[in-house]
C-alpha cells in the first residue's frame, strides 16, 4: 500500500520526525541566545 504524502512530499511520519528535530534545534538555540544576553547583562548591563 502506497503511503500517502502531503503539500510537502512528506509522510506523516516523516513530517513528525522532521519537526521534532525542528523543536530540538530551535529550543537549542533560544537557550544558547538566552545564555549569551545574561552574560552579556552580567559583564555590560549598560550595553
Amino acid at each position: 500500500m502506497a503511503e500517502s504524502k502531503n503539500l510537502s512530499g512528506l509522510t506523516d511520519e516523516q513530517a513528525k520526525e522532521f519537526h521534532e528535530h525542528w523543536k530540538h534545534g530551535v529550543w537549542s538555540w533560544v537557550m544558547i541566545a538566552s545564555a549569551v544576553h545574561v552574560v552579556t547583562w552580567v559583564y555590560q548591563p549598560w550595553f
